[in-house]
Formats: structure tokens, C-alpha cells, sequence
């Protein structure tokens, strides 16, 4: 399909407000001025916006539901994220949105192109959509691999606005969903009943496919090839350097390409979209990144022993 004018696509950024906030939308703002943005952040938010948030955006505020804390795991903020992407979806006055969380930055420039990735599903697919979405592979896992399926990467979503917000539709969480893992021997490090990359996408499995996964870190060989197959139909995977995606937070987002991530090599349409010389630069950054983060820990645990040998 062809690539959609910019002005047709919202930006969403979800989340707590900051100064990065801030910046990341008068940046923008000054590439992209016609661009429509959307801020969904808290009532907690609502001063600081006042005080030094940009204007000529669309600003939604939440009541914050909170994220339960279970001694020795990882923080859950499922809620958070369905709550405001909500929020924010409903201020969305476009046909195409591209959800983002509230401290990372995009290039928009890159939007139109890759809204021409959001094809059609076939009927005959696995189809959780209309088209396919858009993600990024940060932590877009490969079932076959990593022994966790339906885990899309939930940092960036692009696409029809319609399809965004089914991810969304799913249940707000609570109770034993929350402490599934407690107790347990070994443990993950989240104890939530799904991580909440594949609540968002199990539940669209569930409702639209008839298809009972567990819990997630349950093995079946069947779920797997279905995972597979579920984000190959309805994805489209594409690298963090293809969308300019850049967070202060976390560095060196290359490293994150460990060989269970799904890339544009592996899922989805980008590189056959661009084409040529484009295309093969972007396979051969792809692999670069996959060989750099699959022997990153054994260089830093060599490093580290010749610093203490040289100590």
C-alpha cells in the first residue's frame, strides 16, 4: 500500500510526563510541525505540564491505578499502560496513530514509509487485525527460541487506529494475575500470570483464535509454531535505528538484537519494502547487531578479568 501523508498519523506518547517528555515533543514539533501529538500522562502530571509542558498538543490526564509491588520481582505496570494508551487513543482524531512510550523519541519522518508496511491480513491468516502493525524488536521474541510466546516488543505500535486499539481491549488485570509466580522455584523475574508484552497480544489470541496459553514460560511445541506464525501474519518487525528511536534511558539499543529477538530479517516486510541497496544495508546492520549482542557477554567477562588480573 502506498505510504500515508504525515499529517494523517497522531503521535501518542503514554506515560509519566518528564523534562525528556518535553523535549522529545518540541523535537517533534520543530520536524514535523502539522504533526498531530497526543499526551496521555497522570493527574500527578498535571502541574508540571502546567508549568513547562509544550503547547499546541492534545494533553489527556489519568487517574493513576498503580502497579502492585511483590518483594523480589520486577514492578508490572500493565495497567499503566493500558489505562493511558486508552485515554490517549480516545483523543486520537487521525486514521493512522503510532503509540510511543512517554520517554522515548521517534523520527517522524520515517512514519509515512512505514505505515506502507501496514497491509491487509488475509482472511485465511491467523489474524488478529485488519493490517498488520507495525513494532520494534527490542523485545519482540522468537516462540522457537526464547520459550515465550505472543511477546511483541510494547514500546512502539504503528498503525490503523482501529487495530492499535484492539491491542488495548484487553481486561485491566488484577489480583492473582499479579502474584501467579509467588513462590515459586525457580522464579522470573516478573511474577505476573503473562508478561505484559504477551498480555496485550494473548488476549487478542484467546478471543479471536479460540487458542489457551497458560501462562507465560509454558512449553508447547504447537504454541510455539502458532506464536510464530501469529506475529509473522499480523507484524511487521522493524529495527529501533529504522524508526530513529532514541532513549536516554536505555544505550546501546543495538545489543538488545540477542539471536530469540525477531528482526526485519526474520519477521516482517521492511526489507523487501525498501528494496536494494537500502535493503541490504539494513540485513547487514541486522546481523551485525545479533553477532555484536550475542558475544557482548563473554567480551565484558573477558574484559573484566584482565582488568583484575592487571589490578
Amino acid at each position: 500500500m502506498p505510504p500515508v501523508p504525515l499529517d494523517h498519523v497522531t503521535v501518542l506518547l503514554q506515560g509519566n510526563y518528564s523534562e525528556e517528555t518535553a523535549r522529545i515533543i518540541e523535537r517533534l514539533k520543530a520536524l514535523a510541525p502539522t504533526l498531530p501529538i497526543v499526551l496521555s500522562c497522570w493527574e500527578s502530571n498535571r502541574a508540571a505540564v502546567a508549568a513547562t509542558g509544550p503547547t499546541g498538543i492534545t494533553t489527556v490526564f489519568s487517574e493513576d491505578p498503580g502497579a502492585p509491588a511483590i518483594p523480589g520481582f520486577k514492578g508490572d505496570n500493565i495497567r499503566r499502560q493500558i489505562v493511558s494508551t486508552r485515554a490517549g487513543l480516545d483523543q486520537v482524531r487521525t486514521p493512522w496513530v503510532v503509540k510511543t512510550r512517554s520517554d522515548i523519541a521517534i523520527d517522524p519522518a520515517r512514519l509515512p514509509e512505514l505505515t506502507s508496511l501496514c497491509t491487509a491480513i488475509p482472511a485465511s491468516a491467523p489474524a488478529l487485525f485488519g493490517h498488520k502493525v507495525v513494532a520494534t524488536s527490542l523485545t519482540t521474541l522468537d516462540a522457537r527460541r526464547a520459550g515465550l510466546y505472543f511477546h511483541v516488543c510494547d514500546w512502539v505500535y504503528l498503525g490503523r487506529v482501529e487495530d492499535v486499539r484492539a491491542i488495548f481491549s484487553a481486561p485491566l488485570p488484577d489480583g492473582e494475575f499479579f502474584t501467579h509466580f509467588q513462590g515459586a522455584s525457580p522464579a522470573p523475574e516478573i511474577c505476573s500470570r503473562y508478561r505484559s508484552e504477551t498480555y496485550l497480544i494473548y488476549h487478542l489470541v484467546r478471543d479471536k483464535l479460540g487458542v489457551s496459553y497458560p501462562f507465560s514460560g509454558h512449553l508447547d511445541p504447537e504454541l510455539a509454531r502458532l506464536s510464530h506464525a501469529v506475529l509473522k501474519t499480523n507484524f511487521a518487525i522493524v529495527n529501533p535505528w529504522n524508526l530513529g528511536l532514541r532513549s536516554s534511558k536505555h544505550r546501546k539499543l543495538y545489543l538488545w538484537l540477542r539471536p530469540d529477538r525477531h528482526t526485519e530479517l526474520t519477521c516482517g516486510s521492511y526489507l523487501a519494502r525498501v528494496g536494494g541497496a537500502r535493503a541490504a544495508l539494513a540485513a547487514g546492520r541486522d546481523l551485525a547487531s545479533r553477532v555484536a549482542s550475542a558475544t557482548a557477554p563473554a567480551l565484558i567477562s573477558l574484559r573484566n578479568r584482565v582488568r583484575a588480573w592487571c589490578g
